[in-house]
């Protein structure tokens, strides 16, 4: 077998073990000399396998200690997957979103040039906090143009299962997004929203949904940059997604 193909399966049995909790987070992992000994891989193969993880945020390694799982493993958000069908291309795909705030607020420029309406349209935003595992883990605001949500349950102040869903039953089926992505240090309100270590980034995501005619909804998430890992997947990928 070749050697790459080899630090990959070892990388994600170790993977798979992070993620099941029988390598729980803050956790040694095994030493190199035992995970050779256990793979019966070279210490080379060994190291390419923990630097993977190490780049996907699933360990750290400290040196002259050892490696050890991180406090906070990374969720990923599969982009390019999720719901499909009606009820749209990728509603979410992560659970634990929580209703905050329910506002009407006139359109900034930021959010007119991305809905496409004059500055000051009346926008219905709504706000929520996602917790997983305890952790908070992110926070997002929507904005719907109002002539779009007028007497839909997305003006009610409760939590709705598939707000594409109820665009979608009210004649504007999401048919595309465009994602933008960006990194920076967080405001002081967002370290405390985000309960974020010192020195953590933050990970913003713009997502404008698209319905055949026009934008029916702009989402504004800010993750905690050590608890997510965005992945997009293109192609034919039959080989990578085959154990």
């Amino acid at each position: 077998m070749r050697a790459e193909s080899r630090y990959r399966q070892i990388a994600r049995t170790l993977r798979r073990e992070i993620q099941g909790g029988s390598l729980p987070p803050g956790g040694q992992l095994p030493s190199e000399k035992q995970l050779e000994e256990r793979f019966e891989a070279s210490r080379n193969t060994v190291r390419l396998a923990l630097g993977m993880l190490r780049n996907q945020g699933l360990i750290v390694s400290r040196p002259g200690r050892g490696h050890y799982v991180q406090d906070v493993v990374p969720e990923t958000f599969y982009a390019t997957r999720g719901k499909g069908g009606p009820g749209g291309l990728n509603e979410s795909n992560m659970s634990g979103l929580t209703l905050e705030e329910l506002q009407l607020l006139s359109a900034d420029t930021a959010v007119a040039s991305r809905l496409r309406v004059p500055e000051g349209t009346m926008t219905v935003v709504r706000r929520m906090h996602r917790f997983s595992g305890g952790r908070s883990g992110s926070i997002s605001s929507a904005f719907y143009p109002m002539d779009l949500v007028e007497n839909t349950p997305l003006m009610l102040p409760e939590d709705v299962e598939s707000a594409l869903e109820i665009l979608m039953e009210h004649g504007h089926r999401q048919v595309g997004y465009v994602d933008e992505l960006a990194t920076r240090m967080p405001t002081p309100q967002e370290v405390d929203e985000l309960e974020l270590p010192p020195g953590v980034p933050v990970l913003t995501v713009h997502r404008t949904d698209y319905s055949t005619e026009r934008p029916i909804r702009l989402v504004h998430t800010v993750y905690a940059g050590h608890s997510i890992r965005y992945q997009f997947e293109h192609g034919d990928l039959k080989a990578y997604h085959r154990d």
